[in-house]
Order: structure tokens, then C-alpha cells, then sequence
């Protein structure tokens, strides 16, 4: 199974958000620091403020929250709130001769529910306080601002 890019994108964008610690961003920001295209982010950051996960303000001064505690943010409800469908395998496109009895689906269903039932043990709050993650957004920190300063020359 592999996430669509939309979910990956979602969940750059909260981490990003969630480093804030309550300071409004931007979705250009987002775009700049992740290489993401602004249209694509534009839908991104439209859904998860519609699920409730971002707060979005318009014009001067506006931009992006996190709409709720990150410790109440749990990784797999966002998977699941933007994956469209977590099929592994979709009997109903392909004709099987197996699918009115085949244990299969329901094996891999189990194996997609023990999946998110493992993404929901990590909230935004557990990612965003690692060690590692915080370490790795140091890193493009530092790297955006030489480059930045290597354009101002």
C-alpha cells in the first residue's frame, strides 16, 4: 500500500504547522520550504481546513493554525480523512471468480484497520517533539536561509 501524494502532502503541512507553535503561517511559506507547488498545496490545506484540522484566515496578516491540540491529532484519522479509499486490493473492478467467499479481502481489511489502529498510537505532538524530525527541519531551516542569503549576493 502506498499513500496518495495528496495525504503526504496533508501531513507536511501539519507538520509544518504544528512547528509553529501557534504563529501563523503561510501556504507560500509551505510551498517554498517543502518544493510543493502552491496549487497543489491550495487544494491540500482547503480539505484539512474543512475537516477542522487547520484554522484558515484570508487577507492581510492571514494564513494557517493548526485547528486543534497536537497531541489530540492522531496520524491515522488524518490518513483516513484524506486517502479516498485504503483498498488493498479492489475486487469489485477486477472480476474474481473468488470474490463471493474469498477470505483474502477480509484478511488484508484487517491488516489496513491494524495499520491505522498502529498510525493512531502517534498524535502530531509525538512526531513534532522527536528528536530526528526536529533535527531534519534544522537542517532545511539552515539550508533555505543559505540559500536565501546566497541569492541576496
Amino acid at each position: 500500500m502506498q499513500l496518495t501524494r495528496f495525504t503526504d502532502y496533508a501531513l507536511r503541512v501539519m507538520l509544518f504547522v504544528g512547528r509553529q507553535h501557534g504563529h501563523i503561517c503561510t501556504m507560500g511559506e509551505i510551498a517554498t520550504y517543502y518544493g510543493i507547488s502552491l496549487e497543489h498545496l491550495r487544494k491540500v490545506v482547503h480539505k484539512l481546513a474543512k475537516l477542522g484540522y487547520l484554522r484558515s484566515s484570508r487577507g492581510r496578516g492571514g494564513g494557517l493554525l493548526l485547528g486543534h491540540d497536537p497531541a489530540g491529532i492522531r496520524i491515522g484519522d488524518v490518513i483516513l480523512a484524506m486517502e479516498e479509499d485504503l483498498s488493498i486490493v479492489d475486487c469489485v473492478a477486477v472480476d474474481c471468480a473468488l470474490a463471493p467467499g474469498c477470505s483474502l479481502k477480509t484478511a488484508l481489511d484487517r491488516a489496513c484497520a491494524a495499520f491505522i489502529a498502529s498510525l493512531n498510537e502517534v498524535s502530531l505532538a509525538d512526531l513534532l517533539r522527536d528528536r530526528g524530525m526536529r533535527r531534519q527541519f534544522k537542517n532545511i531551516d539552515i539550508a533555505i536561509a543559505s540559500r536565501a542569503a546566497a541569492r541576496r549576493s
